[in-house]
């Protein structure tokens, strides 16, 4: 309703009443009125600003302003503060990028971009990787147009009497197709800030998933509705299938509902306990340092024991109740188990 039709609306409701008395009525209902428009107008304001604020959090809008050098005279490699990005060969001849000029600006705004998303991730998880990260370009990865891959170094050592892993650096493969899909970029940097800690690969997966989709909306796993009923799967022994799933390479008819379902999991307990629980689990994670005593991927129980820290409650029946194979753990549990895993790796031939 209009102003106008308002103040009508409000003449009539008080047409009757002594002449003095319609006027002080209306007087007041119309500053009642104008107050409560002003009142929901700023209310919307707010509400907008939030929004865009949000928006632009979301979409790594915020701009990085690192030192960005091109590697003269061809442009075939470039260095920013956190990366560094090196053409391959086969793409020396291809058609947008086989003039030094066209490299040059491609270099310029991929680690610009990547800079910016590496301020993102290390916002919503409180840490980041200690090596620069070593992005190569190709036509044809691994034979394909379509896969893209991170791996991470390591070398083993003493520190402080302990036998530990530690990370040597961090490469990331794209063929050009898929770097410039940036959801593709989002998940694949969240996997080389991650990968440091040896994650089960279910919560690794969800969590590349959870950014690719909701931080940069270049996702292509929406979320399953539930994570329980008809959208859960097991295995025959009864065990949630996300346990015994090996990542990237393996494929088969589960591995679009393992996306799925993985990240509505990690999107489940961030919703559960804030925006900043991942960045608790870490800090305890990086304050324990109990996953550089691992020679594998930790186990889901081990990943339990942090997130119920950083939860502030026991999740262990939570994830009992989703069909995974868990139990409660306390610390010696975890060493102890660490020193198994480890021994059994040795053993392997």
């Amino acid at each position: 309703m209009k102003r106008r039709n308002r103040l009508l609306f409000i003449i009539k409701v008080f047409d009757g009443l002594p002449r003095t008395t319609t006027w002080v009525m209306v007087l007041i209902a119309v500053l009642v009125c104008n107050g409560c428009t002003a009142l929901k107008e700023a209310q919307q304001r707010r509400e907008q600003r939030i929004l865009e604020e949000r928006n632009a959090s979301s979409l790594m809008l915020r701009p990085a302003n690192p030192t960005i050098k091109i590697k003269e005279p061809d442009a075939l490699y470039a260095t920013s503060d956190h990366y560094t990005l090196t053409f391959a060969k086969d793409l020396y001849e291809h058609p947008e990028l086989d003039s030094i000029e066209e490299r040059e600006t491609f270099a310029r705004s991929a680690l610009g971009y990547m800079e910016s998303l590496y301020d993102a991730m290390n916002r919503l998880f409180g840490f980041q990787p200690k090596h620069k990260i070593h992005v190569t370009l190709h036509d044809l990865y691994q034979g394909t147009r379509l896969a893209a891959t991170t791996t991470t170094n390591y070398r083993y050592g003493f520190q402080n009497g302990r036998y530990l892993k530690f990370v040597n650096g961090i490469k990331m493969d794209f063929p050009l197709a898929m770097y410039e899909k940036h959801g593709v970029r989002a998940h694949e940097l969240t996997h080389a800030f991650t990968n440091i800690y040896f994650l089960p690969v279910w919560f690794s997966e969800g969590i590349a998933v959870l950014i690719q989709t909701e931080y940069a909306q270049g996702g292509t796993h929406p979320k399953f509705d539930s994570l329980k009923g008809t959208y859960l799967r097991v295995d025959l022994d009864g065990v949630n299938q996300l346990e015994n799933w090996g990542g990237h390479l393996d494929g088969g008819p589960l591995t679009q509902w393992r996306y799925r379902y993985s990240y509505t999991l990690v999107s489940e307990l961030r919703e559960r306990y804030g925006n900043d629980f991942y960045i608790k689990v870490f800090e305890l994670m990086e304050a324990d340092a109990l996953h550089q005593r691992l020679e594998g991927k930790m186990r889901t129980s081990f990943l339990v024991y942090y997130l119920s820290k950083a939860a502030g409650e026991d999740l262990v029946p939570f994830f009992q109740e989703l069909q995974f194979k868990v139990r409660k753990l306390t610390k010696e549990d975890i060493l102890k188990q660490i020193e198994e895993m480890n021994s059994q790796i040795r053993r392997q031939p």
